[in-house]
């Protein structure tokens, strides 16, 4: 893709929003006029996976378009933890810097705390933000390498989050860049600007969630007052299902479970003048393919010298069919708790529960997206072929465990 056809990306990472949690997912109490507008004008996805029900292997997942179990970050990592992203790992962020592109980062990173694990060692120029979640202490809030508060007013991390990738847009609006805006909210401990408490019908998770909303319109119109429109790819999603709060949608299940509740995540994309306004989507898709689809529209180079679980999706933002998506696993921890493969899902574990009653469960979720009745007895072939899948691809994993742990803590 040459230079003149390559888009400025803009990636808003949502932290612990659920399905339901948008206008233009059904939520009958939230209001998110910003972002139902980016659908409206864009692609919403309706079949889009998460690449797990937390936050640390989401996005190690989502960062390197790996399964976290290769990247060695299977579990939340916590600030005196030694895991990190290594630096063998290629981000997006990595190789798009390759090929011309400006990366800033600015919001939640959680990928190791330690300063050989910083987002500027993995092709980030920018960082403004935390280095972790919000509800674990130290808290403490970063520019670059250097920490800048550490009595953090957690209410003004939205605006100042958008205030800073509204400042690298405008800085940067003559060279292609990608901006991560993985935000702080909803995860809890909740906070939300003044403006904006009481305003939805959904408590302080609702105002939280508008508050976000407003910040994503103050940074589209900024893009298109600068005239980038045109030029500009726009992604909302989130990392996992809500916790405490949140509407999954009927979905069942909630964040740290592998049911649909905790890994089917809201995904718009807006590219002006490419993407067909009002498209809806039902393919099966996962946060792993944004890596290969981005490193694709830049015209950058995806390694070869390992394994990369995403799967390129370029063309369906431009209209195209593309064949079904191969085989999706999910895990907690190193535990592969289940499987999708087209209008199936089997459950074989439930970790970090030990409740294993009624196991394997085997879903249509097509026809069942709230997986409420197991099929496994009228579909043995269906329950034989999808359970060779989870040996074949847990023995994948497990053998290539201790080096991708050491990778993490090296």
């Amino acid at each position: 893709m040459d230079g003149s056809t390559r888009p400025n990306i803009v990636l808003i990472f949502m932290d612990d929003l659920g399905y339901g949690d948008l206008g233009c997912t059904g939520s009958p109490l939230i209001s998110t006029p910003h972002i139902d507008r980016l659908a409206a004008e864009g692609l919403q996805m309706r079949q889009m996976y998460s690449t797990s029900p937390t936050c640390t292997p989401s996005r190690a997942g989502l960062l390197t378009g790996r399964y976290a179990q290769r990247v060695g970050l299977p579990r939340v990592i916590f600030p005196a933890d030694p895991e990190g992203l290594c630096g063998w790992e290629r981000t997006i962020a990595g190789v798009l810097s390759d090929v011309g592109y400006r990366c800033g980062i600015y919001g939640k990173w959680h990928l190791g705390a330690r300063p050989e694990h910083n987002p500027l060692r993995h092709g980030f120029e920018e960082f403004y933000g935390l280095p972790y979640s919000n509800d674990m202490d130290p808290l403490n809030l970063y520019v670059n390498a250097d920490r800048i508060e550490a009595a953090v007013d957690q209410s003004t991390l939205t605006r100042r989050y958008t205030d800073q990738a509204m400042d690298f847009i405008s800085r940067h609006a003559d060279e292609p860049f990608f901006v991560y805006l993985p935000h702080t909210m909803p995860h809890i401990p909740l906070h939300v600007e003044e403006d904006f408490r009481g305003t939805s019908r959904a408590g302080t998770y609702g105002d939280t969630v508008e508050c976000l909303d407003h910040h994503v319109g103050r940074l589209v119109d900024h893009v298109e007052q600068l005239g980038l429109a045109e030029r500009t790819l726009f992604l909302v999603t989130s990392d996992n299902g809500p916790w405490f709060e949140g509407r999954t949608g009927g979905l069942r299940g909630r964040k740290i479970d592998t049911y649909e509740g905790g890994i089917r995540m809201p995904f718009v994309a807006r590219w002006t003048g490419t993407i067909q306004p009002g498209r809806v989507c039902d393919d099966v898709r996962s946060l792993l393919d944004v890596f290969p689809t981005l490193a694709t529209l830049a015209g950058a180079q995806i390694p070869d010298d390992r394994p990369i679980d995403g799967v390129d999706m370029s063309g369906l933002l431009r209209g195209e069919e593309l064949p079904p998506r191969p085989p999706l696993y999910f895990f907690s921890h190193w535990h592969l708790n289940a499987v999708r493969d087209g209008r199936w899902k089997v459950h074989v574990d439930r970790f970090p529960t030990n409740d294993l009653r009624e196991l394997p469960q085997l879903f249509d979720v097509v026809a069942d997206p709230e997986e409420s009745y197991n099929l496994a007895s009228l579909h043995p072939e269906v329950l034989d072929r999808m359970l060779g899948l989870v040996d074949a691809f847990g023995r994948e994993i497990e053998a290539q465990r201790e080096d991708a742990v050491a990778r993490a803590r090296s």
